[in-house]
């Protein structure tokens, strides 16, 4: 099940409340706009869904109805912004009518149980999914805020949701390189709520995009991987992957490597088995084959390498792992 904090003011919360739906912002760039696709379909039915309301707060607690859709009839009152990538959600649990001071969530930052949030970053986007422990740290909070249980307060205006999904655009250059690294995620992140990739990445439990790391880079794509034993969740490893649509080189294979490292040291207490890592691109320059093969034979550790290739007549992508 995955969490998500969206960024409203606090006009456009109200009206998301009666209505029961959240829209993203369209863009000028289809680049831009790439990326904000891609973060709305990682969102899948019974996701839970937090709103940071500018300079108030976290309210929660809702979850996704369904999957996100592509929607331009007008709700919102701005005149030049439609909001057209939508998801519709409805309240769970109980009303918490007092939120959690953003103090309180960057208390939980210095601490290290959240991480994924970086409140600089989610100005620009919006939308910041984080981890389910994450989510239950904020759900702790809104509990600890609102020990008197209300009952739920109902959607007085149901936005009835679109069957239109959101727009992917496969679209190449004369090589077959993808133009827009957005959309490659796009692809992913449809795949993880399908259930896609388990057979070569393994169960998984969280799938976050654009995670923010402390060296001023997103990491394109993070798994975490539990599996219940016994009626116990054991978390066991994790996956950072990094999407490139051109030719990987060196810069692009130091990049993940990086990743890597701060994973182990960060999440892993040093577990560097504990971290998979995934470079995903058109192809692969000699020197990161080479180095992925003494990698191996001297670290006994690997990064997988897996080309994406376009299938134009099927409006997808099929994926080759490289046997290094």
């Amino acid at each position: 099940m995955g969490n998500h904090i969206f960024l409203s003011s606090k006009e456009n919360f109200q009206k998301c409340l009666r209505h029961g739906v959240y829209g993203g912002a369209s863009h000028s760039l289809q680049r831009v706009n790439s990326e904000i696709i891609a973060e709305f379909e990682a969102i899948k039915p019974g996701d839970f869904i937090f709103f940071y309301v500018r300079n108030i707060g976290i309210y929660g607690l809702w979850k996704a109805t369904g999957r996100s859709s592509f929607d331009e009839k007008k709700i919102w009152d701005s005149s030049e912004q439609q909001y057209p990538y939508r998801v519709c959600f409805e309240p769970i649990i109980r009303y918490f009518p007092k939120p959690i001071a953003l103090s309180d969530v960057l208390d939980l930052g210095d601490k290290g149980r959240i991480w994924t949030f970086d409140l600089g970053s989610f100005r620009l986007k919006n939308h910041n999914p984080i981890t389910a422990d994450e989510g239950k740290e904020l759900i702790r909070l809104l509990l600890r805020n609102n020990p008197i249980s209300y009952p739920l307060r109902s959607i007085p205006e149901p936005y009835p949701a679109s069957t239109d999904s959101l727009p992917l655009a496969f679209e190449t250059d004369a090589k077959g390189h993808m133009k827009y690294e957005g959309f490659l995620n796009a692809w992913f992140m449809r795949g993880f709520v399908n259930g896609r990739f388990k057979e070569t990445i393994g169960e998984y439990r969280d799938f976050l995009n654009f995670v923010p790391t402390t060296f001023n880079k997103v990491m394109d794509i993070f798994l975490t991987h539990v599996t219940e034993v016994d009626g116990v969740d054991i978390l066991h490893k994790f996956t950072c992957i990094e999407l490139k649509t051109g030719i990987c080189v060196e810069e692009d294979l130091n990049q993940i490597v990086k990743y890597e490292n701060w994973l182990v040291r960060k999440l892993a207490d040093g577990d560097s088995e504990m971290v998979q890592s995934i470079l995903v691109g058109f192809d692969f320059n000699d020197k990161v084959m080479e180095y992925v093969r003494k990698r191996r034979l001297i670290e006994e550790k690997t990064v997988r390498l897996v080309r994406y290739q376009v299938i134009a007549s099927k409006n997808d992508i099929q994926l080759t792992e490289i046997e290094s």
